[in-house]
Parts: structure tokens; C-alpha cells; sequence
């Protein structure tokens, strides 16, 4: 180390030069370090093989010389397993015949009329229901139809205890009355172009019969009658026969509207479709029930004239139009109906009537009133109106006392019937009614009293007895059995369809043929027995329209096989 003076006055420091020692000990440094990182660097290639060694798995090692392999084979399935048979064999069911219903929702055809793309299967503005041959489990789906289980239950399914699977779609509901959903269970049903074409001849008289303000009448319908142009015909009427002396315009406004309804018309007009469009003439008739409607809910004014029978079949059609549109405006004047119906019910003991309705509020009940009020309460029920649950325990008390078990005079088996009243012998008529009720009340369909009671019906084939009441009725009865036992029905004991329900009513349809009565063309004159003589032809025309919408104006309440899962051939 030296040091100098440098010209600011400070030692000058010299650091001396690493590696530049000279002579033979100069590269001599450096083997230590390269020894001690080489150690280092081998250990620790060791180390990690035998981690490695130590760690790896002995699948990972792979077959070795010697060993054997197996090859596991999995075998699948190319054939599908053999269908169930689902079908009952006591109910006598065709199982080459598919029921309820496998329905298609993209079709060439939206009856009646060619096909409309911007028109939704089902209810006019609602949405499309997914075709289904069995119920779903309580509680699923929504919209209406939606229940819980409360005290007042009332907002369930149509059929059975309350359980809020579906409302409209739900067996018994009312979402095959358009669109592609109609077409098909016109066709599996047993309907035809003919029947269809007896429809619309039938709605096309109704309207031409509607008067101003909205109402039918049951004694001056032919004053309103009009032509295809809307005008008045004739100076004193239009001429048609079949006038009655009841004065019951609920009851007739009522009625006229069901078969509008059960076709799928509503007050709500369908855009772009190519049917008639009858949304004036369903918003005519409830426009006018709403008019007279009281604020206690009775749909008939003057109890005398009208009574439970024209309420009850007013607040169907309420309730329909209501379940069918979902509009608002509805809603409370169909629920006073309804609220109205529960009040009235008799509070009698049921072996002298009570459970039951008859022509004013809390008299002891008879079948046929009766049978009305049910259909009313259960067509509200599935429109997610509030009816008590102890309103249908009543009826089921009613029922229960009004039946009675007798041996067959032709098979000398078993038949189960039902009477007007508690205690009266049975009659096919009410029997029906009856029947009707315990099917929407929920009755299983191999229940052997129900069974007990169709073969009594059998007996009493369509055109047998001129009763329509009774035809109106044991239509729907056999319509929600299916199988053979409806085909029995529809297409007659012979199968042929000449003496069936469909033919014969097709039959007595009014052509307009008689050059004095031309504005008859589509409705059905009254004659024969039964309390429909005194609704006239305003009566006669509704309920075999009625009957001829079975096959789409409510889905069927049995399910009989699972046809939405695999066509039948």
C-alpha cells in the first residue's frame, strides 16, 4: 500500500487487484470451492431419486415382462327395456287406443282452420301446456291453479283434494279447448269433421240469437234473431220454434255462453286468428251478468224466477271466461258467485237433504240442483277461486244418503244408483249427475260402486230414453272413464257409431231444410223428456253443443297409460 499527495491535499488510497497474485499458487485457490460445491450438488441429486423411489406408486410402474393383462369388458344395452302395462283390465280399456292425450303442439292443422303461427296451443293468450297422461306430485307447477294446503283450500286441482299441480291443465282443466291440443283430442276422443262442423253451425245460431244488451232469453230469443249481416229478421221474429214460458235470462245467458267457452272463445279477441271471432258476443253475455249481479254474488235478481239453478250455470260461465283469460276485471264478481254458492248450501241433516242445494239458499238439496252447484264450485277451484273444503265433505254426506243398491232386472248383478232426493229410488238421470259429482270429487276410477253405477247407465244407451239432461250428463261420466267404456258411449253398443251420442245428436241437428223455419239451421228443437223441455231450444242448442265439446272442454280425469312417453302402434 502507498500513499500520495494529491493536489487537493488528501492521501490517495490504492485497492490491490484480486487474482492478480502471479506464480503457481494462483489457480491452487480455487480447487476447494469447486470441490465443496460439487459435493453439495451430487448430494442433492441423490436425495431426489430416492425420494422419488420412495413416492412413486406401483401402478405407475406398468406391466413387466411376464405379467398377464385382463381386459374388462362392459356390455351395453341396444334393446329397450319391455313397456309396462299400465292399463287397468277391470275397466275393460282398448290398450291399442291412446288416451289422455299424446298431444303434438306443432301441427298443419289448428282447428277449425288452417293453421295460425302466432296462435298459442291451449287458452287464447295463456301458455302451452306440456301434454301428460298422469298427474304431477301436489305442489309442483305454478300460475293458476296454485294451492296450499290451508283450512280454505279451494285453489287446487279440478278433481281430488286440494294440491296446486296445475290449475287449467290439470285433468278435468280446460286447456284443450284450442289449437293443436283441440285437434288431437277431437280425433283421439272419437270426434270427427262432422261433429266440428255441427259446432260451429250450432255457435253460429247462438249468436244470431243474442239479444242487444248481451242476455239470451229463454221466451223471446226469437225477437233478436238476425242474419250472417247482423240485422234484425222479421217485423215480430225471426220465426224459430221452441219458445218457453220460463223466464229465467241468467239461466239462458249462462247456458248460451258455455259452449262459446268450451269451444275456446273468450271476451279476449285472438289476433291474427281465422275462426269466427265471437269475443263480442262472450263479452255481451258477461257484461250483462255482471250488471245484475248482487253485491251478495247471486247472478239472478229475482230469486223466483231465476234461483240456484240459472245462478249455478251463470257462474260457470263466470268462472270459465275468468280461468280461461286470467282477467282481472272477472276475478271478484266470479268469487261472490262462488262465495255465494258455499252460504246457500243446506246446514240440514244429509238424510234429509242437507249437503245439498235446491232452488233457494238453505233448502234441503236435490240431485239435480245439486249437481250444478258442484260444477260451478269446481270450475272456480281450478280458476284459483277460494272454496271451503267442507263444502264438498257436505256433498259427499248428500251423495252417500242418496244412494241406493239394487239388483239389475236384465243381468240380475249388483247396480249402484242415485235418487232425486234422500230416501227416492234411483233414476239413470241422476244417477249421471250423481256419478259426475263423485268423479270430480275425486272417487278412484276402480272404485266399485262407480263401476256398479256406469253398468247401470249402460243400460240407458244414447237415444234410448229422448232425455238430453241425462245425455249431457252420462256423457261426461263415461267421457272420463275412456277406454272401451267410452267408445260404448260415443260409437253405440254396436260400435258402428250409428247409435252413439255423436251420431245421434248429429242426426236431430236442425239443417234448415223446412223453407218456414230456415232460421233454425243449427239448433236442436226440444222435444222428448227431461227438465230441458222448459229451457226451449235456447236450452236444447247449449247442451248438445255441450255434449258434441266432450272430446276438448275438459282433459280427462283418469289417466290410463303413459302415452306421452311412447307412441302407441
Amino acid at each position: 500500500m502507498s500513499s500520495n499527495v494529491s493536489s487537493e491535499g488528501r492521501r490517495q488510497i490504492v485497492a490491490p487487484k484480486i487474482g492478480a497474485a502471479t506464480g503457481t499458487n494462483s489457480w491452487f485457490m480455487l480447487i476447494p470451492i469447486w470441490l465443496g460445491s460439487a459435493t453439495i450438488q451430487i448430494g442433492l441429486l441423490g436425495l431426489f431419486f430416492l425420494i422419488a423411489s420412495l413416492t412413486q406408486p406401483v401402478s405407475a410402474a406398468g406391466p413387466r415382462k411376464g405379467d398377464k393383462l385382463e381386459v374388462q369388458e362392459t356390455k351395453v344395452e341396444d334393446e329397450e327395456p319391455p313397456a309396462l302395462d299400465l292399463t287397468n283390465p277391470d275397466l275393460g280399456n282398448n290398450t291399442d287406443l291412446r288416451t289422455n292425450y299424446n298431444t303434438d303442439n306443432i301441427t298443419t292443422v289448428s282447428v277449425p282452420g288452417e293453421a295460425n303461427k302466432d296462435e298459442t296451443p291451449g287458452i287464447p293468450n295463456g301458455i302451452d301446456p306440456i301434454a301428460r297422461s298422469i298427474p304431477q306430485p301436489a305442489g309442483t307447477g305454478g300460475g293458476l291453479g296454485g294451492a296450499t294446503d290451508t283450512g280454505i283450500p279451494g285453489t287446487g286441482q279440478m278433481a281430488g283434494t286440494p294440491g296446486g299441480m296445475g290449475g287449467l291443465y290439470n285433468p278435468g282443466g280446460m286447456a284443450g279447448r284450442t289449437g293443436s291440443t283441440r285437434e288431437r283430442m277431437l280425433e283421439e276422443g272419437g270426434g270427427n269433421k262432422e261433429s266440428e262442423a255441427a259446432v260451429a253451425r250450432g255457435l253460429a245460431w247462438l249468436a244470431g240469437h243474442q239479444a242487444p244488451d248481451g242476455r239470451w232469453s229463454l221466451h223471446k230469443f226469437p225477437e233478436h234473431g238476425r242474419d250472417k249481416a247482423g240485422q234484425v229478421v222479421g217485423k215480430g221474429g225471426c220465426g224459430c220454434t221452441g219458445v218457453t214460458n220460463r223466464h229465467n235470462d241468467p239461466a239462458a245467458t249462462g247456458m248460451a255462453l258455455l259452449p262459446f267457452l268450451a269451444a275456446g272463445h273468450t271476451q279476449k279477441p285472438v289476433a291474427g286468428s281465422k275462426q269466427t271471432d265471437y269475443s263480442k258476443t262472450v263479452q255481451g253475455g258477461l257484461g250483462y251478468l255482471l250488471r245484475i249481479q248482487t253485491k251478495d254474488g247471486y247472478l239472478g235478481g229475482d230469486a223466483e224466477l231465476s234461483n240456484m239453478y240459472g245462478h249455478a250455470i251463470a257462474a260457470i260461465a263466470l268462472c270459465e271466461a275468468y280461468g280461461m283469460s286470467n282477467d282481472p276485471t272477472l276475478r271478484a264478481a266470479a268469487q261472490r258467485s262462488i262465495t255465494f254458492i258455499v252460504n246457500a248450501q243446506s246446514t240440514a241433516d244429509p238424510s234429509k237433504g242437507g249437503g245439498g242445494w235446491r232452488y233457494v239458499p238453505k233448502q234441503e238439496g236435490d240431485t239435480s240442483v245439486t249437481g250444478w252447484q258442484v260444477m260451478a264450485l269446481k270450475s272456480g277451484q281450478m280458476a284459483g277461486l277460494s272454496v271451503p273444503a267442507k263444502t264438498f265433505t257436505g256433498v259427499e254426506e248428500y251423495l252417500d244418503k242418496c244412494k241406493t243398491e239394487f239388483d239389475s232386472p236384465s243381468t240380475q248383478k249388483k247396480q249402484v244408483g242415485y235418487g232425486y232426493t234422500p230416501g227416492t229410488g234411483a233414476t239413470p238421470t241422476m244417477t249421471a249427475v250423481a256419478l259426475l259429482c263423485r268423479e270430480y270429487l275425486g272417487v278412484n276410477p276402480k272404485n266399485p260402486e262407480l263401476l256398479k253405477g256406469i253398468e247401470y247407465l249402460k243400460e240407458a244407451p244414447p237415444g234410448a230414453t229422448g232425455n238430453l239432461y241425462y245425455e249431457y250428463y252420462a256423457t261426461q261420466v263415461f267421457h272420463h272413464i275412456g277406454g272401451t267404456t267410452w267408445q260404448f258411449w260415443n260409437l253405440g253398443p254396436d260400435g258402428t257409431g250409428k247409435n252413439g251420442i255423436r251420431d245421434t245428436l248429429l242426426r236431430k241437428q236442425d239443417k234448415g231444410t223446412d223453407a218456414k223455419f230456415v232460421h233454425q239451421d243449427g239448433s236442436w228443437s226440444p222435444g222428448g223428456q227431461g227438465v230441458v223441455n222448459d229451457g226451449g231450444r235456447i236450452m236444447w242448442t247449449s247442451l248438445s253443443l255441450l255434449t258434441l265439446e266432450v272430446y276438448y272442454r275438459h282433459l280427462p280425469l283418469y289417466g290410463r297409460d303413459l302415452g306421452t312417453m311412447k307412441d302407441n302402434k
